[in-house]
């Protein structure tokens, strides 16, 4: 993998604390954006997943969100291209945060309630396969979006899923297991899954959502019911 390049002038590296990238407390909410502001974005997104982060310059950006390459538009918006990759990682850590907010409040029996689940896993990061590319090539050169991220996205998760486990033992629909173990398995498939497609352009095997989703529900309650 190629290191970090030096940054030029228009590239300027404005260094981002997590703490105020992804911040915890209760309703931390972000701003909506510009039309503006998310067309660059967006744009910035979908260049960082095809040619990688380093091989995308602020020119490039501005090109295809539709500005004039030299005008220094982006950075209306912007102050940097680091802020691009942050803002990236901020809108999927995010989404993940609602996906647990909704998990917390599903009171759904067991069966129904894990193919909500999977169905919504699949769904979320299926809708953000440029970013997952990102996280998964890029993030090594930047270790406090790496660290925030791997936290909020993964860990967080994990222990959210690792609860909704636990509270289906306490009602008596599941058997005693290890919950902790079980959310890395179960999430763990979904993630992959779904990484395999970001990667390298299609799946690792020709089977559709609903097959998956179908399968992992089967084998979760199958292996997990008194």
């Amino acid at each position: 993998m190629r290191g970090p390049q030096r940054p030029n002038q228009s590239d300027a590296i404005v260094r981002c604390e997590p703490a105020s990238l992804f911040s915890t407390e209760p309703g931390a909410t972000m701003k909506p954006p510009s039309t503006g502001r998310e067309r660059i974005l967006r744009e910035a997104i979908r260049l960082f997943a095809k040619r990688g982060y380093d091989r995308t310059s602020v020119p490039d950006i501005q090109e295809a969100a539709g500005l004039s390459r030299g005008s220094g538009a982006l950075y209306k918006h912007f102050p940097s291209k680091e802020a691009l990759l942050a803002a990236a990682v901020e809108r999927f850590v995010g989404e993940a945060r609602e996906s647990r907010a909704e998990l917390g409040e599903m009171m759904l029996p067991v069966d129904e309630g894990s193919r909500r689940l999977v169905e919504s896993m699949l769904e979320r990061l299926g809708a953000n396969r440029d970013v997952l590319r990102i996280l998964w090539r890029d993030l090594e050169h930047f270790p406090e979006l790496e660290g925030a991220a791997r936290g909020e996205i993964m860990q967080s998760t994990y222990l959210a899923i690792a609860k909704w486990l636990q509270e289906h033992e306490r009602q008596g629909e599941l058997r005693a297991h290890d919950s902790q173990a079980v959310a890395a398995v179960i999430v763990g498939s979904v993630a992959m899954f779904r990484v395999f497609e970001a990667i390298w352009g299609e799946r690792a095997i020709d089977i559709s959502d609903e097959r998956f989703a179908a399968a992992w529900c089967d084998l979760l309650l199958r292996s997990l019911r008194p």
